[in-house]
């Protein structure tokens, strides 16, 4: 129920049984190689032992890469249509046999893999291809009045010019123009269409006045068509309109066959993770060393996975295997926790693993975080919509083993949420006493112990601040015994014992002034006894008396810390308020239309719709905040982090789960 014990794990092994051991060792997932292979103390080459030869690892990378991109492709062009099952539920599950698939099998969905690339760079090239017809069509739509070829330069005794000229011109202005340039030439002239910024032309003059009549409208931006040819741009056209033709059915025929091809979806998924898992297993025979004849495997085990393997490998292999206790420095970090404490390691791997120094505070987050998230949403009938919504998923879905435990993580803060909302009389909002009044004309509420709304909120405040001061002792209490596992007797009685003492002896100060005058006493000794043992013992660190006294007059000013993170749960009852007072609007809203049909029908559309709002944004909130009172006001307490993650060997699978023999998926 905390950080699980390492074992620094040697396997002796035949080298020619490497592939088959290192499959087994990845089906089991009880071993980090590449952790260990990285550390200091394992990077060694015992004599007669080398390195492996480079595997080939980046190979399978590629096809894994290439298929993850394939189904990507196939799920834009052509989704599934998935049900909310869906969206909870682990990956499929296929037997051992489905899932190794032999030479053949992999190189036909390689084939297939590649082939749903080709069609989608073919449809690329299509559609460029197309948009490039649709613009030179563009082009040429302006000249298909004109019915000589774009090429023509005209006969033995005339010249031709066929283009655009800058600006805007009519027949009258352009042949003006350019009779100012070439006064004595007779020139025949047609505007074909003008734009804002051009004007298409057509001029023929005498072959001897050719020259001139080119500087002329050289002078007017002459340019000639893009697209010429030795056809007339009405042939033009038909010639690329056939083409575009052409270019739809090759589309729309590419894309049937890649319709076909996106059926075999599942294939390809199983291609990919084999792909994956084949790629974790030759990169991690590369950190394996060997000899001629035997192989040496390292890495880290939990001690209570060791015997497992031990049992396993004996059974199928050749082997020798020798275990030691691993460096704690070194040793990667693996948690287990009870079912009440195993979601919330979640939120600890979201800050940090612990270090070796550090204690598991899954536990204690785990307790502290529903019983805040519930006091901050506190309505019942969320809690109970959140408690029905994870167990459904629990129960009828399948849920991957992260998605189990966030539902189980949202199952306990849910159960929370219904205690602290029947605590604070509310069942969203105040919809039992608004519906009874508007409907029935009888004042029915829910009873309630503090109700924040009517007078509560000071009692409210009072008991946010008590559950504060309960969690800061609490880390503590975690710093306490944190210090005794590591040795550090003197820093658990001095730096953490003193202080619980110092914070309880102000708590029961602080009751006593207001209930039992005689904690008032208890609590004012208790706090100064603990004042002076942190001013003697604060600064025993220090050289001289003079210091030590200093120093441990100064570290008092911690208090002021300590105020300041009791005052942050505050926000307990400020998002309470929130919660409460957001229900009661929508009440209000949905009681505006009256108590008859209009009324009904108005309290039937905005009641669930306003406490839908309600529930998505007082959760969120209550999710973020009750995070930041754990990792700001409880972890500073005790927990440091830093620890390096337990890698895992294990099969890599994104798409499809395996199955121990096809019978168990039927």
């Amino acid at each position: 129920m905390a950080k699980l014990e390492c074992l620094l794990v040697n396997i002796f092994a035949e080298k020619k049984r490497l592939d088959d051991l290192l499959l087994r060792l990845q089906e089991m997932s009880v071993m980090d190689i590449s952790t260990a292979a990285i550390d200091e103390q394992t990077s060694f080459l015992p004599a007669g032992y080398e390195r492996q030869d480079k595997s080939g690892a980046d190979v399978y990378e590629k096809y894994a890469l290439s298929a993850d991109n394939a189904i990507k492709i196939i799920n834009e062009k052509y989704p599934e249509k998935k049900s909310i099952v869906d969206m909870f539920s682990d990956v499929r599950s296929i037997s051992r046999e489905d899932f190794y698939i032999g030479n053949d099998a992999f190189l036909s969905a390689a084939s297939l893999v590649e082939n749903i690339h080709e069609k989608v760079r073919t449809l690329a090239e299509t559609a460029a291809e197309k948009v490039r017809i649709r613009t030179s069509v563009d082009t040429l739509r302006v000249w298909q009045p004109l019915d000589v070829p774009l090429s023509f330069k005209g006969t033995e005794s005339t010249a031709a010019f066929i283009g655009t000229v800058a600006g805007q011109y009519n027949l009258e202005d352009l042949l003006c123009a350019l009779a100012e340039k070439v006064s004595d030439a007779d020139i025949y002239g047609e505007v074909i269409d003008s734009d804002k910024d051009s004007t298409y032309i057509f001029i023929c003059c005498k072959r001897e006045a050719a020259q001139d009549c080119e500087n002329a409208l050289r002078t007017l931006g002459f340019a000639r068509p893009v697209h010429s040819g030795d056809t007339t741009a009405a042939e033009q056209i038909a010639i690329l309109e056939e083409k575009l033709d052409e270019c739809e059915k090759a589309q729309e025929k590419c894309e049937e066959e890649l319709l076909e091809l996106s059926k075999r979806r599942r294939e390809i998924e199983v291609f990919a993770d084999y792909s994956r898992t084949m790629a974790e297993r030759l990169k991690t025979s590369e950190e394996v060393i060997g000899t001629e004849h035997t192989v040496l495997i390292r890495g880290y085990v939990a001690k209570v996975d060791f015997p497992v393997l031990e049992k396993e490998l004996n059974k199928e292999f050749c082997v020798v295997i020798e275990s030691e206790k691993a460096n704690e420095e070194l040793a990667p970090v693996k948690l287990k926790n009870n079912a009440f404490a195993s979601p919330a390691e979640t939120i600890t791997q979201m800050y940090s693993l612990p270090s070796h120094t550090d204690i598991d505070p899954s536990p204690l987050t785990g307790f502290f975080y529903y019983l805040l998230f519930g006091m901050m949403l506190s309505d019942a009938g969320y809690g109970l919509l959140m408690v029905i919504g994870t167990l459904l998923v629990l129960k009828k879905f399948n849920p991957s083993p992260s998605m189990k435990k966030s539902m189980q993580l949202f199952l306990y803060c849910g159960i929370s949420t219904v205690f602290w909302g029947l605590l604070f009389g509310s069942f969203f909002g105040d919809s039992v006493a608004v519906i009874s009044r508007t409907f029935f004309h009888k004042e029915i509420s829910l009873p309630a112990l503090i109700d924040p709304m009517n007078g509560g909120a000071v009692t409210l405040l009072i008991l946010s601040l008590a559950i504060g001061m309960a969690q800061i002792i609490a880390g503590l209490c975690a710093k306490f015994v944190t210090c005794i596992k590591n040795g550090d007797k003197a820093g658990a009685f001095f730096d953490a014992g003193l202080w619980i003492t110092t914070l309880l002896g102000i708590t029961l100060l602080a009751v006593g002034i207001f209930a039992f005058p005689i904690l008032k006493t208890i609590g004012m000794w208790v706090a100064i006894a603990s004042v002076v043992g942190l001013i003697l013992t604060q600064g025993r660190h220090k050289k001289g008396f003079v210091m030590k006294i200093f120093s441990g007059i100064a570290s008092l000013y911690d208090i002021t810390g300590y105020v300041s993170d009791l005052l942050s749960f505050s926000r307990l009852m400020a998002l309470g308020l929130t919660t409460a007072a957001m229900g009661a609007v929508f009440n209000l809203l949905g009681t505006l239309g009256g108590s008859g049909i209009g009324g009904i029908i108005t309290m039937l559309i905005i009641f669930p719709v306003g406490h839908a709002i309600s529930f998505a944004l007082n959760a969120l909130g209550a999710y973020v905040h009750t995070l930041r009172l754990q990792y700001v006001e409880l972890f500073s307490k005790f927990y440091d982090g830093g620890g390096r993650e337990f890698k895992t060997f294990k099969l890599k699978n994104k798409y499809v789960g395996v199955t121990a023999d096809k019978e168990e998926i039927l």
